[in-house]
């Protein structure tokens, strides 16, 4: 999660009068085209945060449309919960949008249809729930996002040491790094890339793996939430790059990759 969003969840807690504590008051906008079922999410989710001694705000929207214009409006949530199958603007060109506007946010997909699970990977959904399984899947998801807002920010952060030098940069804004023979260098989301640092690979897969970095390759470590595709050809990142794939290792990538997506 973005620090800046970090810091905008905490300011919420302080300045609204209805918090009690330190508890974390998440916002939360809930978008589905049948009513019956948004307002089954906002009593379930409401019930759910007072088990786990949270707080939320919760408002629903049954126009896809709506929520859209209320992001331009600079209106923002903490919590997406998108379904996919709405008139006007379907939950994947939004989930997108609302990547675009809010790119801090925890965007998270109901939906019946898993067919569209890799499709959904456009948004870098957190989550992607079947509607059947929504009652059995959403605690450990949400339990997942508070667990994630209460980590010290520093843990958002890589620290990589060579020599007498210590490189620090953020775990979410590298997308993927590569090994030139004894150096790594890293390719992060604003387009550049880090000067080579003397550093084994496989000291640096231990230390991301648990960030969700997978080894496609002996020489590239991926952040999951910016693959596009995984074909036998190569890995395409969402930035419109192909890296290569380890051929022997391409059903362990795609195992991993789909426990890390669902």
């Amino acid at each position: 999660m973005k620090f800046d969003k970090l810091l905008y969840i905490v300011y919420n807690i302080f300045i609204n009068l209805d918090n009690k504590g330190d508890e974390q008051n998440m916002k939360i906008a809930l978008c589905d085209d049948e009513f019956v079922t948004v307002s089954y999410y906002q009593t379930y989710l409401t019930q759910l945060f007072q088990k786990l001694d949270a707080e939320c705000s919760i408002e629903i929207f049954t126009d896809s449309g709506k929520l859209l214009a209320a992001l331009y409006n600079g209106m923002k949530w903490d919590i997406y919960f998108l379904d996919i199958d709405m008139p006007l603007i379907n939950g994947l060109e939004l989930g997108k949008k609302i990547r675009e506007l809010d790119p801090g946010c925890y965007l998270i997909y109901v939906s019946i249809h898993r067919e569209c699970v890799y499709d959904s990977l456009a948004a870098r959904p957190f989550r992607f729930l079947p509607k059947d399984e929504f009652q059995s899947r959403i605690e450990p998801c949400i339990r997942d996002i508070l667990a994630d807002c209460r980590t010290e920010s520093e843990s958002d952060f890589i620290l990589l040491e060579n020599r007498s030098i210590l490189y620090r940069y953020r775990i979410d804004e590298i997308i993927y790094a590569q090994s030139l023979d004894k150096y790594i260098a890293l390719f992060l989301t604003n387009g550049k890339q880090t000067e080579a640092i003397r550093y084994r690979m496989s000291d640096l897969e231990e230390t991301l793996k648990p960030h969700g970095f997978i080894r496609v390759h002996k020489s590239y470590l991926v952040n999951y939430r910016f693959i596009q595709s995984i074909a036998p050809t190569g890995i395409l990142l969402d930035n419109g790059k192909t890296l290569p794939a380890s051929r022997s290792r391409l059903e362990e990538i795609k195992t991993t990759f789909r426990r890390l997506t669902l």
